[in-house]
């Protein structure tokens, strides 16, 4: 099937739609739902037709770069999320296994479509990381840890981080015990069992756990008398690792300030604004990459190709494009 006669549906869910393109692949997601086919041109529903059944209608080139961008998760409420490409491959397997002739017809293009995306991700997409407080911790943090971490705290901003400290043992210590057992029994037990231990906080296990203490993550406000103690405590212990205080915005004028190795919420929200530039620059080059490659699939095709394979590169597109085809 040549590339004119791919045709894409897309609606959103929730929104009136009325039958159109029964004998497509179709993707349904939460938040979507898409229809694939390739059929000869003269049977594609007009954009008016399209539009009046609730649908936006892509066809050919055009079809294949919204593909690209909905296989690398550029069309997602969060770009770059990754589940949508396995609902597009569940589709599609359940294509196969359902309607082997709409299948036939399209299965060239899948498999250009799978191959495409794969590249693109792997350059663009995989590692643009999350801006969770709990991603943002661990990445402050340096990921493997090789010794314990002391998370103080039990409200919802400690509760939120600990899933994210799970490449080795944590130490939780809370003022309020109670507080701190109920927090644990939120979390998911095959995730913490026989590696989150609570401390005792009355039987002074907190100032056994800052010896211990690799890491130290502090959910609890700042207090100048506690701080004091704790800082006094890490320099004693002589670790090496790192003291990231959320209840300060800086360490300036506090007990922490000539303390080495302590990040406050300052440095977190810096690593999260650096972060969002790099995913936004990685995004856009993201979606230059699904271009060229629409690109690429439209001269293949011209050029009479199988829609699997591609007779040009990336230097026969630069000079495509530098002649305005």
């Amino acid at each position: 099937m040549t590339l004119p006669q791919l045709i894409v549906l897309n609606r959103k869910v929730g929104e009136a739609a009325l039958p159109l393109l029964p004998d497509a692949c179709t993707v349904s997601t939460c938040l979507r739902e898409v229809r694939i086919a390739s059929l000869p041109v003269e049977a594609h529903p007009s954009a008016a037709e399209a539009l009046a059944a609730g649908y936006e209608r892509h066809t050919g080139a055009a079809a294949y770069l919204f593909l690209l961008q909905l296989a690398c998760g550029l069309q997602s409420e969060i770009p770059g999320e990754t589940e949508i490409l396995g609902q597009i491959k569940q589709a599609w397997r359940d294509c196969e296994a359902a309607q082997p002739g709409v299948a036939r017809t399209l299965r060239s293009w899948m498999q250009r479509l799978l191959q495409d995306t794969k590249e693109i991700r792997s350059e663009y997409v995989v590692g643009l990381g999350s801006a969770t407080y709990g991603s943002l911790v661990r990445r402050l943090l340096g990921g493997t840890l090789p010794g314990p971490t002391l998370l103080l705290g039990a409200g919802q901003l400690a509760e939120t981080i600990l899933p994210f400290l799970d490449t080795g043992e944590v130490l939780v210590w809370n003022r309020s015990p109670e507080r701190a057992r109920q927090m644990l029994a939120r979390q998911r037990s095959a995730q913490i069992a026989g590696r989150v231990h609570l401390l005792d906080a009355e039987a002074g296990d907190e100032a056994a756990a800052w010896q211990r203490a690799h890491d130290v993550v502090i959910c609890v406000p700042a207090d100048v008398a506690r701080d004091a103690q704790r800082a006094q405590w890490w320099q004693q212990s002589g670790r090496h690792g790192r003291v990231l205080h959320l209840g300060i915005d800086s360490s300036a004028g506090t007990a922490w300030e000539t303390v080495a190795g302590v990040a406050t919420l300052r440095d977190l929200f810096s690593l999260r604004d650096t972060q969002a530039v790099q995913r936004e620059q990685l995004l856009a080059r993201a979606g230059k990459a699904c271009a060229d490659k629409a690109q690429l699939a439209r001269l293949d095709d011209a050029d009479g190709s199988r829609a699997g394979n591609s007779n040009h590169g990336w230097e026969d597109l630069a000079v495509f494009q530098a002649f305005g085809y």
